[in-house]
């Protein structure tokens, strides 16, 4: 007796005469993935999918700007080519370098609020949901812009700044013209925000959470004269992230919680979990 790979060869070759390509059975590949920097992560979801839209999600300091400068990273010690929508003006260039971040291989689009000079106040200075909405509108500009152009690696749109109501308000039909657009092409195009928004555009999310704070309790000292004062430090436990630290600590590092509640490698009902931790590189030790 056939096998039932053998069984559908034949049909399929019967049929092609008759039917279209398009409407025969095909296996759908797997798509190509670029690491994200965090062996942790990187195990977890198999790195960032190619011609996919994928989103990383959380509150404010959840790890999200660490695995965003970790992903950038990644691609331009690649050599690259990255653009970074930075929605809020909240990208700070000297800290991704210190990160690995290659920034001649990085494009920083900065979305600034423009203002037009009207007798009214109202229009001089609108209330802060309309600058929201007025920023995201500047990003969603310049996305279709660079994803239409194309050569671009990965380009990521960090919303995280931007209040979740206003995320919200971004028609579904955007985020689908965004994936098919990066589709046929190799750049991976990732979301940076506070709550997912993309729904079933997205291949993968990605959704953080605070564990605890690590921090190292300072001490400054004088050893002798012939010496002068510094700072040491002792690392101490992990704070949990409820719990409030001390103002005489120096910040060591964080760890988080990431959970895979969608992702093209497993069905979208089911979930998966991982710990890492992010260390600081300015801490004193």
């Amino acid at each position: 007796m056939s096998s039932a790979a053998t069984i559908r060869a034949r049909i399929e070759s019967s049929l092609s005469e008759r039917l279209a390509p398009t409407l025969l059975l095909r296996e759908r590949m797997a798509p190509q993935t670029i690491p994200i920097g965090i062996a942790e992560l990187d195990s977890l979801t198999a790195g960032l999918p190619r011609g996919a839209l994928s989103e990383i999600v959380g509150p404010v300091s959840s790890g999200r700007t660490g695995i965003m400068i970790s992903a950038l990273a990644t691609a331009t010690q690649r050599q690259e080519t990255c653009a970074l929508v930075d929605a809020c003006d909240s990208f700070d260039p000297a800290s991704a370098k210190a990160a690995g971040v290659n920034l001649e291989h990085v494009l920083w689009i900065r979305c600034s609020e423009y203002e037009q000079v009207q007798r009214r106040d109202f229009a001089r200075n609108p209330p802060p949901r309309r600058k929201a909405l007025r920023r995201l509108e500047q990003v969603l500009k310049v996305t279709d812009l660079l994803l239409q152009s194309g050569g671009f690696g990965m380009v990521v749109l960090d919303l995280g700044d931007l209040p979740a109501e206003s995320t919200r308000r971004v028609p579904l039909t955007s985020w689908f013209r965004f994936r098919r657009a990066v589709e046929p092409t190799s750049t991976v195009l990732l979301l940076v925000e506070q709550e997912a928004c993309a729904k079933t555009c997205a291949s993968l999310v990605l959704q953080l959470q605070r564990r605890a704070i690590c921090a190292c309790n300072a001490v400054v000292e004088k050893p002798s004269e012939n010496t002068g004062w510094r700072v040491l430090t002792k690392a101490g436990p992990p704070v949990p992230a409820n719990n409030a630290v001390s103002h005489a600590a120096l910040l060591h590092g964080m760890q988080f919680k990431a959970e895979v509640t969608r992702s093209w490698t497993r069905k979208p009902v089911q979930s998966a979990q991982s710990a890492f931790t992010l260390i600081s590189k300015n801490a004193i030790g």
